[in-house]
Protein backbone atom coordinates (compact mmCIF):
# COMPACT_ATOMS: atom_id res chain seq x y z
CA UNK A 1 0.00 0.00 0.00
CA UNK A 2 1.12 3.37 -0.97
CA UNK A 3 2.11 6.00 1.72
CA UNK A 4 -0.49 8.65 0.31
CA UNK A 5 -2.78 5.68 0.81
CA UNK A 6 -1.66 4.61 4.36
CA UNK A 7 -2.35 8.16 5.72
CA UNK A 8 -5.62 8.52 4.53
CA UNK A 9 -7.16 4.86 6.24
CA UNK A 10 -5.49 7.01 9.47
CA UNK A 11 -6.80 10.09 9.32
CA UNK A 12 -10.58 8.04 8.41
CA UNK A 13 -9.46 6.13 11.70
CA UNK A 14 -8.60 8.89 13.48
CA UNK A 15 -12.20 10.62 12.60
CA UNK A 16 -14.07 7.99 13.20
CA UNK A 17 -12.28 7.46 16.80
CA UNK A 18 -13.43 10.91 17.32
CA UNK A 19 -16.97 9.18 17.88
CA UNK A 20 -15.85 5.39 19.58
CA UNK A 21 -12.59 4.31 21.00
CA UNK A 22 -11.80 1.64 19.45
CA UNK A 23 -10.95 3.50 15.78
CA UNK A 24 -8.51 5.45 17.20
CA UNK A 25 -6.56 2.46 18.99
CA UNK A 26 -6.39 1.15 15.68
CA UNK A 27 -5.23 4.22 13.87
CA UNK A 28 -2.87 4.84 16.45
CA UNK A 29 -1.26 1.07 16.01
CA UNK A 30 -1.02 1.87 12.52
CA UNK A 31 0.41 4.80 12.42
CA UNK A 32 3.56 3.23 14.65
CA UNK A 33 3.54 0.08 12.58
CA UNK A 34 3.58 1.46 9.07
CA UNK A 35 5.81 3.79 10.33
CA UNK A 36 6.88 6.95 8.31
CA UNK A 37 7.62 6.86 4.41
CA UNK A 38 10.96 8.77 4.28
CA UNK A 39 12.10 11.62 2.69
CA UNK A 40 8.38 12.44 1.32
CA UNK A 41 5.62 14.80 2.68
CA UNK A 42 4.00 11.15 3.75
CA UNK A 43 6.52 10.81 6.56
CA UNK A 44 5.94 14.12 8.14
CA UNK A 45 2.11 13.11 8.15
CA UNK A 46 3.20 10.07 9.64
CA UNK A 47 5.10 11.47 12.47
CA UNK A 48 2.29 13.97 12.98
CA UNK A 49 -0.49 11.06 13.29
CA UNK A 50 1.76 9.68 16.36
CA UNK A 51 2.03 12.38 17.80
CA UNK A 52 -1.96 12.91 17.48
CA UNK A 53 -2.38 9.56 19.24
CA UNK A 54 -0.33 10.05 22.15
CA UNK A 55 -1.70 13.39 22.81
CA UNK A 56 -5.53 11.86 22.90
CA UNK A 57 -4.21 9.15 24.99
CA UNK A 58 -2.62 11.75 27.28
CA UNK A 59 -5.93 14.31 27.42
CA UNK A 60 -8.08 11.20 28.39
CA UNK A 61 -5.92 9.37 30.97
CA UNK A 62 -5.64 13.26 32.60
CA UNK A 63 -9.12 14.01 32.42
CA UNK A 64 -9.86 10.24 34.04
CA UNK A 65 -7.43 11.02 36.80
CA UNK A 66 -9.05 13.87 37.24
CA UNK A 67 -12.44 12.32 37.61
CA UNK A 68 -12.56 12.75 41.57
CA UNK A 69 -11.99 16.20 41.75
CA UNK A 70 -14.78 17.15 38.91
CA UNK A 71 -12.74 18.12 36.11
CA UNK A 72 -13.24 14.86 33.93
CA UNK A 73 -16.14 16.00 31.88
CA UNK A 74 -14.78 19.67 30.90
CA UNK A 75 -11.10 17.88 29.95
CA UNK A 76 -12.58 15.46 28.15
CA UNK A 77 -14.81 17.78 26.23
CA UNK A 78 -10.95 19.99 25.55
CA UNK A 79 -9.46 16.80 24.40
CA UNK A 80 -12.06 16.00 22.13
CA UNK A 81 -12.00 19.68 20.27
CA UNK A 82 -8.35 19.37 19.98
CA UNK A 83 -7.92 16.17 18.72
CA UNK A 84 -11.25 17.06 16.22
CA UNK A 85 -8.95 20.00 14.85
CA UNK A 86 -5.63 18.01 14.59
CA UNK A 87 -7.78 15.33 12.34
CA UNK A 88 -8.96 18.48 10.52
CA UNK A 89 -5.64 19.59 9.74
CA UNK A 90 -4.12 16.16 9.02
CA UNK A 91 -7.42 15.89 6.52
CA UNK A 92 -6.54 19.43 5.02
CA UNK A 93 -2.82 18.27 4.35
CA UNK A 94 -3.67 14.70 3.00
CA UNK A 95 -5.77 16.45 0.70
CA UNK A 96 -3.30 19.44 -0.36
CA UNK A 97 -0.42 16.49 -0.29
CA UNK A 98 1.85 18.59 1.72
CA UNK A 99 3.96 18.72 4.29
CA UNK A 100 2.96 19.25 7.63
CA UNK A 101 5.73 21.84 8.62
CA UNK A 102 6.20 20.74 12.11
CA UNK A 103 4.66 17.53 13.34
CA UNK A 104 5.84 17.93 16.38
CA UNK A 105 3.84 20.85 17.08
CA UNK A 106 0.82 21.09 19.69
CA UNK A 107 -1.61 22.05 17.10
Amino acid sequence: MNPRRRVLWINILFGAGLALALPWLAAGLLAHLWGGARGTAWSSQHAYAVRTFWMGVVGVAGALASAGIGFMEPLLALTWLYMAARVTRGFLAWEREEWITDPGRFL
